[in-house]
């Protein structure tokens, strides 16, 4: 059964709000707002999860180089001018 486009209520909209913040739900929300928030907070922390298992242990780390090098030390030189 294909779903409707409808604009979202506004406590669907304040639990999507919330699951991408990562905020708590709302108990005073209504049951298609939790859909909307348990639906949401599910994705997302699956994103985050395959993100993480595409970083593999063995995989060689990087560093980063210095892009500035320190300053030497300045020396004195005599002035030929005067």
């Amino acid at each position: 059964m294909p779903q409707q486009n409808r604009p979202l209520t506004h406590d669907e909209r304040k639990a999507a709000e919330a699951a991408f913040k990562g905020a708590p739900f709302d108990p005073k929300w209504s049951d298609a707002a939790r859909k909307v928030y348990l639906g949401l907070s599910t994705a997302i922390a699956n994103k985050r999860h395959e993100a993480f298992k595409e970083i593999r242990p063995s995989q060689p780390t990087t560093h980063a180089r210095r892009a500035v090098n320190p300053p030497k030390e300045r020396t004195r030189v005599k002035s030929t001018l005067w």
